[in-house]
């Protein structure tokens, strides 16, 4: 075969993959009518009494800078007994209704029975472990808690100098294709929606600050510390510390990617003496896209937070948290 012949085998291969794809793309758009939303970045607001709408949602902050609808103040009530949630976007509520809150239904639940419980929500988005003690240190003079609730996700162990604000390459070609071509877009959400789930994630798609944790990981040793951190701050403040592992919604089975972080944090946690709850059982009957917001924020939802705030609520009824704290 001459080079001549190769090269017209291969312009005419090139010329089917292209026409392939402009026939697809053309079937796609008249075909599939679902919008592309743009990419899921997050929502940060910091400072006391902030006010933004973004994509139909209020987010407000009270006079601390925390997403609440009433103001927060030093001197409790009589009888009142506070929880102060640290978390980061799933605590804060990226995408929900204040409504939705965890920490608004947590505080709804107990208070059936219970009685004059507050529930400060400080969750951040962005926020990992070190954040959180420095927000614990900051806040507990101001709203004097009696129980600390620490909403761990997985992101937490991934150090904040790796800046996971800027994207991959591999991620920023992802996003362009999924915003110019409703062919490569609907694939997307089928794998993202259906498939994921059913054939897991390959490792080689995460960061490898996720695996082989030990202290060569700078993430791991610096959620350890703070995490060590946090809990002499409440005994030396006389408050309860309870941690809540949020898993990444993602397929939770035995195929869950990050099983070995999963299983790494519970066990530090239990060997530490700190309350854990682990919401992985409690979310593994539904499919993943059933607790997102949406295909492109695939942060809980409300039927997320219904579940996790009932599974928390309880636990602290139960344990009699609030109850042993002098």
């Amino acid at each position: 075969m001459t080079i001549r012949s190769i090269s017209l085998n291969l312009l005419l291969a090139l010329s089917s993959l292209f026409i392939f794809f402009c026939i697809a793309e053309i079937v796609t758009r008249l075909l599939w009518h679902s919008d592309v939303r743009r990419q899921s970045v997050g929502i940060k607001l910091e400072g006391p009494d902030r006010q933004i709408i973004d994509e139909g949602v209020e987010y407000r902050t009270n006079n601390l800078g925390l997403r609440m609808n009433r103001e927060v103040q030093p001197e409790k009530r009589k009888g009142v007994r506070r929880i102060l949630v640290l978390g980061d976007s799933f605590t804060f509520g990226y995408g929900l209704p204040y409504e939705d809150l965890v920490t608004v239904k947590i505080e709804k639940i107990l208070n059936t029975e219970m009685k004059n419980i507050e529930v400060v929500n400080a969750g951040v988005s962005g926020y990992n472990t070190n954040d959180e003690l420095e927000q614990l240190i900051r806040l507990t003079p101001a709203c004097h808690p009696d129980l600390v609730t620490v909403f761990f996700f997985t992101n937490d162990v991934i150090k904040e100098s790796q800046d996971p604000k800027k994207a991959s390459m591999r991620q920023r070609i992802k996003e362009y294709l999924r915003v110019k071509s409703k062919f490569f877009a609907y694939f997307y959400y089928l794998y993202k929606d259906r498939l994921s789930s059913k054939i897991g994630v390959p490792k080689v798609f995460l960061a490898p600050e996720y695996f082989d944790l030990d202290d060569s990981k700078p993430g791991w040793v610096d959620f350890r510390n703070a995490t060590v951190q946090i809990q002499k701050h409440c005994l030396q403040n006389n408050m309860g510390l309870l941690f809540v592992m949020i898993p990444t919604l993602t397929n939770l089975d035995e195929r869950y990617p990050y099983a070995e972080l999963r299983k790494k944090i519970s066990n530090f946690l239990k060997v530490s003496n700190i309350p854990v709850i682990d919401l992985f059982d409690l979310f593994a009957p539904y499919k993943p896209s059933e607790l997102w917001v949406n295909l492109e924020n695939t942060h809980w939802n409300k039927l997320g937070t219904t579940l996790a705030a009932k599974e928390v609520a309880d636990y602290i009824r139960k344990k009699r948290l609030l109850e042993t704290v002098q």
